[in-house]
């Protein structure tokens, strides 16, 4: 059994899922984002649209995660192991020749923005082994700040990793050319491994189906917006997730 379906199967993986939905949903409501003046100006619809992402892409209700594991876990072979990729879209000239000159520079930032997106998720696996640790004091789950005494056991430098992997993510965002350049090769990526049936299994095919929705998504949020609010919106999460987890350690140390 890996590594990723022994998450899945933890007894208490869905109430962490719960409660870093709700705590996540708490951290970006207008009550709270009072704290945060310099962000004002980002339209409370845009800021419904990052929530959604968060809880669609990153974490999902425990039901639809389970659909997900096994393609997620397909999307971080691609993604540690691009030459599979390669494999699938073949010699260099021909992949030139379809999707233009920027096609190296395109495929390279698709396997950026899915390895943050798989690094970043994985994050669940640190809450998991807190979650344990937190437990053997009782239930973690019993109170409303048991889910902040978990984060506060989180090390800082994982937090900061966490964050960082967001930002590259949403980086990438910023640049709507190159994410519809990485779209029409992942689905070209698609139509081939559809065409090999024999080759590529159903989870193989719903990775990268699980790769052009996340791209599609980030792509979506950024589409009417200008840079210099694209940037405002990964100041704020930056900000806002960094104050999160000091705050929990805080708090816990009060306590």
């Amino acid at each position: 059994m890996t590594v990723e379906k022994k998450i899945v199967n933890h007894p208490l993986f869905p109430k962490v899922i719960a409660a870093y939905q709700q705590s996540l949903i708490k951290r970006y409501s207008s009550e709270s984002l009072l704290a945060y003046p310099q962000f004002q100006s980002i339209p409370r619809e845009t800021i419904e649209l990052l929530i959604q992402f968060f809880l669609g892409a990153l974490y999902p209700e425990f039901e639809n995660r389970i659909k997900l594991d096994a393609a997620f876990r397909a999307l971080a072979g691609f993604v540690y192991h691009p030459s599979k990729l390669w494999g699938i879209l073949g010699n260099l000239a021909a992949s030139l020749f379809r999707f233009g000159k920027h096609f190296p520079a395109a495929l390279k930032a698709g396997l950026a923005a899915l390895h943050a997106y798989v690094t970043a998720h994985k994050f669940e696996e640190i809450l998991i082994r807190e979650t344990d640790a937190e437990a053997l004091l009782g239930d973690p789950f019993q109170t409303e700040d048991g889910f902040i005494k978990i984060l506060a056991r989180i090390p800082q430098k994982d937090a900061d990793a966490f964050r960082e992997d967001i930002g590259r993510l949403f980086r990438i965002f910023t640049d709507q050319v190159l994410v519809d350049k990485i779209i029409l090769i992942m689905e070209d990526v698609l139509k081939k491994m559809q065409a090999k049936g024999f080759i590529y299994t159903q989870d193989d095919h719903r990775a990268i189906e699980l790769g052009i929705s996340i791209l599609k998504q980030g792509r979506f949020i950024f589409d009417a917006l200008s840079m210099s609010e694209m940037n405002l919106i990964i100041e704020a999460i930056d900000t806002v997730e960094k104050d999160f987890f000091l705050k929990a350690k805080e708090t816990t140390r009060l306590n």
